[in-house]
Order: C-alpha cells, then structure tokens, then sequence
C-alpha cells in the first residue's frame, strides 16, 4: 500500500521537475515491513498460536488484530514521521488512509495466516494431499500404521462421567500431537479414545520415525503423569499396535471430503493393538514392520510369539519394543 502511494508520488515530482526521494522511501518502508513482519510473526508462532488456537477464529482474529494496532502505530506512523517531518506529524499519519491501509494489510495478513495454520490442523501433515488433489483418484501405496488406544478407557470414563473424561480426551490428545507432528506422522482418524496414525513407508522407517513417535509420546505422559493424577485422578497410558502394507488411498465424499485408507494391513494393525492387553505389553508390532526398522539402527525387542488374530488365516509374528525412556524423534 505504502509502496503504491510512494510510486504515485514519485511520478508526480518527477513530471513537474523535483528531484524525488524514491529509493531512500522504498528502503525505508522494506525495513519496516520487514521488521514488523518478523515481529509479527514471532509473536504468533511463538507465544500466541497454542493460545489462540482454541479459540473460534473470529475471536482470535480479534485478538490478533488488537495486538497489530499498537505495531501498525510504531511503525507506519510514529517511526516514519520521525524521520519525515513533512510527511505529518504521529497524529496526523494515524488518520490518514495510507496509514488505515497498512493497518488493514497487516491485519489480513496475520488472518492469513491464522487461517494457513488452522487448515494445518485441520488436514494434519498430509494436507498438501488435499489441497494438490493428489488423491482424487485412488493410489496404491505402502504405508505404516499405528493404532493407539487409551488404556483402562471404559473404567475410566465411568469414573470421571461423560464430561469429564471428554476433557480428559481432549486434553490428551493435545499432549501426544507434537511427537506425532515431530515424527511427520499423519493423524488418520479419531475414534473416541483410539487414534490411527500413518506414515508412508520411506518416511516412517527414516530414523524408525514411527516407533520413535510411540516411545516419545509414552515419555510424554510419563512426565505430565502428576498433572493428571492431580487433574484427573489418573495417569494415563496408551498401548500401540505396528503394521505395514499396501493400502489404496483416495477420498470420498462430496460435501465433506475424507481421505480413507482401503487395504487388509489397516484391519491387522488394529487387531495387532487388540492384543497388546493379553500379553500384557503397551506396544506390538509385526516381524514384517521390524525387519525393515532394524537395519537402520538396533531397537531393543523381545518376541512375543506367532499370533492368530481374529480374520487372519496365517498366524502373525509380533515383538514387543522395550525401552525405558524415548529418544527424541527427528523433525525432518
């Protein structure tokens, strides 16, 4: 906006004669955009977005705009005028509409850019999928699943009520998203206290990305254990199931569009979860998923045996992960 109004101005010195000051002006106004972006920004992806992202966006837009106001004010009108005292004076500028332009802009942008992070949250880490339409039409492909699900969830809800234990919910599912997002998995579906994540195969064997995710999400809840206990007179656990195979992958629907997954290992992975309580183990994962996981570094396994799950006509391998405390998984 600054830049257009500069470009006029400078065109109209230049036809009548006067020498203009263009490039100095158009220095000046990158600096301060450029500032005032980086603060802008900082302040949102640092300090504001976990805030504010609960919040309906209308209302966190309001928020954001408030809080662009007195910037706007510093830099497009007090900065200026001390440096261009022909230009106006701090009180003057606010009221003009160069001013209330920038204001605007600024305001749009970090609205912008709310409304990037939101559909973020919303499509996960596979949302250039969405966006792209790479899965218009159904694609075959390898993929990683883990299936987590709370433990002693039924008891659990009965003690706390319907209220309560959605609380509970929510507030866990909070705390196990950064591991999964560090470990570039793609939340599938929630379903009540189940979450199915899923990696395709490359990025999820990269760094043993998937188990990784399961061992830092344990971790996690490992430490917040007292502010549940406190909160919620619980501490809760997840217990994990680990399967790979070829799934066809596309989306259906019209008016709510859904990405789905079609194949016989999304099945196994769930009934491999299933059975983590009769062995009394917190994670299982298939012999075919930790011969591809080994030879990129060691994990310490133990076997549980060969397993007939319910709807499998062969019996399936399955090994437990031990490990005391996670390893931080990679971000990239």
């Amino acid at each position: 906006m600054g830049l257009v109004t500069d470009l006029f101005e400078h065109n109209a010195l230049v036809s009548h004669g006067v020498q203009s000051e263009l490039l100095r002006r158009i220095d000046e106004r990158l600096l301060i955009s450029v500032l005032a972006g980086l603060f802008g920004g900082g302040l949102y992806i640092f300090l504001l977005r976990d805030r504010l992202r609960r919040l309906p966006y209308f209302s966190a837009l309001a928020i954001m705009a408030a809080l662009v106001f007195p910037v706007v004010v510093a830099t497009g009108a007090w900065l200026p005028a001390q440096g261009d005292h022909l230009g106006g004076t701090t009180t003057e500028r606010l009221y003009s509409l160069n001013w209330l332009g920038q204001y605007l802009y600024w305001t749009l942008l970090m609205g912008a850019t709310m409304l990037m992070v939101r559909l973020s949250d919303q499509y996960g880490n596979g949302g250039v999928g969405h966006l792209t339409g790479i899965y218009h039409k159904p694609q075959q492909e390898l993929r990683i699943f883990m299936f987590l699900d709370m433990r002693s969830s039924t008891s659990i809800a009965e003690d706390l009520g319907h209220v309560k234990y959605f609380r509970l919910l929510n507030e866990l599912f909070s705390d196990i998203t950064d591991p999964i997002v560090d470990s570039r998995g793609e939340i599938y579906q929630y379903v009540g206290d189940e979450i199915s994540v899923s990696w395709p195969l490359k990025r999820g064997i990269n760094k043993q990305r998937c188990v990784r995710c399961f061992l830092n999400i344990r971790a996690k809840l490992q430490r917040r254990a007292a502010h549940y206990e406190q909160r919620y007179g619980i501490v809760p656990a997840f217990k994990a199931g680990f399967h790979y195979g070829e799934v066809t992958t596309g989306e259906v629907g019209l008016v709510k569009k859904e990405r789905i997954y079609s194949g016989d290992v999304v099945n196994t992975a769930a009934r491999i979860q299933n059975s983590c309580n009769e062995h009394g183990v917190d994670n299982l994962i298939s012999k075919e998923l930790l011969d591809l996981l080994l030879p990129v570094g060691p994990l310490p396994v133990r076997e549980i045996g060969s397993i007939s799950l319910k709807g499998k006509k062969s019996a399936v391998s399955l090994w437990t992960i031990q490990h005391p405390d996670a390893v931080k998984a990679p971000v990239s």
